[in-house]
């Protein structure tokens, strides 16, 4: 029935690296039903890109109960591949990363295409700096809108000052949940990540080197204090690109609550500390409606509204943002707490998260979306081996910051080169490492 539950919409995770089908599993048992997603098994892709592959990884997808919208790879010289992919191939946007090229030209010519076909522009910047800078990136630009991956302090990007992104007024930002809090071991720990993901040979110098350069204390605790500011206005996983699929959710409430004990009650909230609902609106929003708008899914997904799809995620509140109670998509049972199926009742132990009926036979199909980009929607030859309904997304372009809700700051962010100092409208801006955070060890065995 939902008493004593609470109610948010679906989780939309825009940053992840499909390199196992088991990613579903982590994603819905954190309460994700929607996800935008690279790759379509265990090769670096960094974007799905001929029509042939998305048609298979559409199909693949009929057996999960989530949303699911495909990136291409938009780093080209040439737009044939790129309109290839959305016309044909059906998918939902473009991943220009440095690993492909994140030069002048691919970038503008990915920009160029998403402004014809209203899709958005993910971007992972150029972390060496080979081509272009932090400032030649926005000059590229010339104020259309993009979807700036890892504005944070450590999963790529432009090094030092990724962070040199954040709050400008065409840049929506996002960061990824590894470094989200900023805990104690996260700069130990983040060298032998970045090695694995990217490939590095850490007995050469230069490659050593340059895992070294990405990680940033500095940067790293500034990123918990812009998004409590509301300059990063999105969370996402970087699901096996070097996040956790099932972590963003617990990781961003973590991060909410670490900042509390630092810096008080938001503007909004009672200064006894009764209730935090403006918080928490702050960063539910970073999570479900604020990815949603990015990509142009907010018509269907991101909140609780009349006329969108349910997806809808019910909590105790002893475990909200750790473990959902029951995940319903389209309204209907799909991922959620189960017990001993030969026990008399369905709450005796061991109580597990795991599918339910949504999750089985042609149910998720049924109850999900394939976002695509509005010219294979409507398309009158479509290819694509899926059940699923085909949804077009819109009002990507022209959007910044001000379209965020509850997160819609600008400001000019600067990380000093020499020391690696973040600012904030000139004013420092920094946070400890946390010895210990919330959602953590209690709900984790």
């Amino acid at each position: 029935s939902g008493e004593g539950l609470i109610a948010t919409a679906g989780a939309v995770d825009t940053h992840v690296h499909l390199l196992s089908p088991r990613i579903m599993e982590a994603s819905l048992a954190a309460g994700v039903t929607t996800i935008v997603g690279q790759e379509f098994g265990p090769v670096w892709g960094v974007g799905v890109n001929s029509p042939w592959a998305l048609r298979n990884a559409f199909a693949a997808f009929d057996a999960w109960p989530v949303n699911i919208a495909f990136l291409a790879r938009g780093s080209s010289s040439g737009r044939g591949p790129l309109d290839e992919a959305l016309v044909e191939g059906g998918a939902s946007g473009f991943k220009v990363h440095e690993d492909m090229g994140a030069h002048a030209r691919a970038l503008d010519t990915a920009l160029r295409v998403a402004e014809d076909h209203d899709v958005q522009v993910a971007l992972h910047t150029d972390g060496l700096n080979e081509c272009l800078s932090v400032e030649d990136t926005l000059a590229v630009l010339e104020g259309r809108t993009i979807h700036a991956y890892h504005i944070e302090g450590c999963g790529g990007g432009h090094v030092p000052n990724v962070m040199r992104m954040a709050g400008v007024a065409n840049v929506i930002g996002s960061s990824t949940n590894p470094t989200l809090p900023f805990g104690r071991d996260a700069v130990a720990e983040h060298f032998g990540m970045i090695v694995s993901a990217h490939d590095l040979k850490p007995d050469l110098p230069g490659d050593a080197a340059m895992a070294r350069d990405r990680i940033r204390a500095g940067t790293m605790g500034a990123e918990d204090v812009l998004h409590d500011l509301g300059v990063i206005p999105i969370t996402s996983s970087d699901a096996q690109g070097m996040g956790r699929a099932g972590e963003t959710v617990r990781r961003t409430f973590a991060m909410a609550g670490k900042m509390k004990a630092e810096l008080g009650p938001l503007d909004g909230d009672p200064a006894d500390g009764r209730h935090d609902n403006a918080r928490v609106l702050r960063y539910i929003a970073k999570l479900t409606v604020n990815p949603a708008i990015a990509h142009g899914l907010a018509h269907e997904v991101g909140s609780i509204e009349v006329g969108k799809m349910a997806d809808i995620v019910l909590w105790r509140p002893d475990h909200f943002g750790a473990k959902p109670q029951l995940v319903l998509k389209s309204g209907f049972p799909a991922y959620g707490v189960v017990g001993d199926p030969n026990a008399t009742t369905d709450t005796c132990e061991p109580l597990v998260l795991g599918p339910q009926f949504g999750a089985h036979g042609a149910a998720p199909a049924e109850l999900s979306v394939a976002f695509t980009s509005r010219a294979a929607a409507e398309s009158g030859g479509d290819l694509m081996p899926t059940r699923r309904r085909r949804v077009g997304v819109r009002g990507t372009r022209g959007i910044g910051p001000a379209a965020m809700v509850f997160n819609n700051r600008t400001a000019e962010v600067r990380v000093a080169a020499d020391t690696g100092q973040v600012t904030l409208d000139g004013e420092p801006v920094s946070s400890e490492a946390a010895e210990s955070v919330t959602l953590n060890r209690l709900y984790f065995l």
